[in-house]
């Protein structure tokens, strides 16, 4: 019999979303509702195991109405059985207070916190499974939790068996100073399981355009954006693993708002058409936009800008203030030269003589450091 397993990881429910306080209770909230989404498709799809590889929750000190909320909606799942692995934002133990107590309270009793080093056996929820969980003990780790897996002796009796970390892969994850519970590709494949399910990262791997040949390594990505680092638009993985242990994966979107990274040359009243034109689709009702602009526009066309400014930031979820301009320039023509400078002046000749050489940057530092002067 084949196993369907939801895969998701990196949650962070309970993000406070400081940088972005307008938007602030809507992100937090659509965290939430990210979650509720995946349980929505994992029981559509008839998954047998749902499985959140680490950071669940954004922090230890997450409140006891958030723990609860999660629970409850974890509880919601309709297949076998679901897991939580504690992860490097919510490990196990939480300190004075343990926050995974009173989420057990809320779970039901197919659902497990996997904050022990021990193989956990699934044959009382009916699946011929054996778990290999890897928790989180801290926010930061040069050493990941694997070692107890090496050591052990596999039963051969149980048909999967299944790794679950959370950590950074080698290659993979930015992580330069090894801290955050560091593995590597060989080192998992050589545990001798099926299959590993990992959490940290908050992209996929492996990256759906180049997959690796492996083939037993997975991370979901976040199933909701969280920055405008994240370009995708919130991701999940459905594994299926058949009797013969071939795997087969696809993945659902799953994420409300998208961030959106923007850079733009801007250098005549046309480029400032194409710019209004290009965020004038309702599809951005859900999307934070950071821009950068840079270029050289006329005076006239700078100013019409600040107010093309304010009809885009009507068409997104939230503009990203301030809009970089920083190497945004106004072009200097003839025209502004002989309105403002007396002919013969040293500036009217200087200023002149390089928009006559088309050397738009000099022409541009030279007419910033007159006006200076002029103050």
């Amino acid at each position: 019999m084949a196993l369907k397993i939801f895969l998701t990881a990196d949650v962070h429910l309970g993000m406070k979303f400081a940088s972005y306080p307008e938007a602030q209770s809507e992100l937090s909230e659509a965290r939430f509702n990210t979650l509720a989404k995946c349980i929505s498709i994992a029981n559509k799809e008839e998954c047998d195991l749902f499985v959140v590889a680490g950071d669940l929750f954004d922090r230890v000190s997450i409140s006891d109405k958030d723990i609860i909320r999660a629970a409850k909606t974890l509880s919601e799942f309709q297949g076998r059985f679901s897991c939580t692995l504690p992860g490097n934002h919510d490990y196990y133990p939480s300190g004075s207070r343990d926050i995974w107590e009173l989420f057990k309270q809320h779970t039901g009793d197919s659902h497990a916190i996997l904050k022990e080093e021990t193989c956990f056996s699934l044959k009382q929820f009916d699946l011929d499974v054996n778990l290999y969980p890897a928790p989180c003990d801290a926010k930061h780790s040069e050493n990941n939790k694997m070692s107890w897996i090496k050591k052990f002796e596999i039963n051969s009796n149980v048909k999967y068996h299944i790794g679950i970390a959370h950590g950074s892969l080698e290659g993979f994850s930015p992580d330069f100073d090894k801290k955050y519970y560091p593995m590597k590709v060989k080192e998992l494949i050589e545990c001798g399981l099926d299959l590993w399910l990992l959490g940290h990262t908050h992209l996929q791997y492996p990256d759906p355009e180049n997959p690796t040949m492996d083939g037993k390594i997975f991370y979901p990505g976040t199933p909701e954006p969280d920055g405008f680092d994240c370009k995708h638009d919130g991701k999940a993985l459905i594994i299926r693993i058949d009797d013969d242990k071939k795997i087969h994966t696809t993945s659902p979107s799953t994420g409300t708002y998208r961030f959106l990274h923007d850079e733009i040359n801007l250098n005549s009243a046309s480029d400032l058409d194409k710019l209004k034109t290009r965020y004038s689709s309702q599809r951005f009702k859900k999307t934070l936009l950071k821009l950068f602009l840079k270029g050289n526009l006329h005076k006239d066309s700078y100013n019409e800008l600040l107010s093309i400014m304010d009809t885009i930031e009507k068409s997104f979820f939230y503009l990203y203030r301030p809009v970089d301009m920083s190497e945004l320039k106004e072009s200097i023509t003839p025209k502004d030269i002989d309105a403002e400078f007396s002919e013969g002046s040293f500036p009217y000749l200087l200023l002149t003589e390089l928009s006559n050489e088309e050397d738009s940057l000099a022409l541009q530092i030279a007419y910033n450091l007159i006006q200076e002067v002029r103050k």
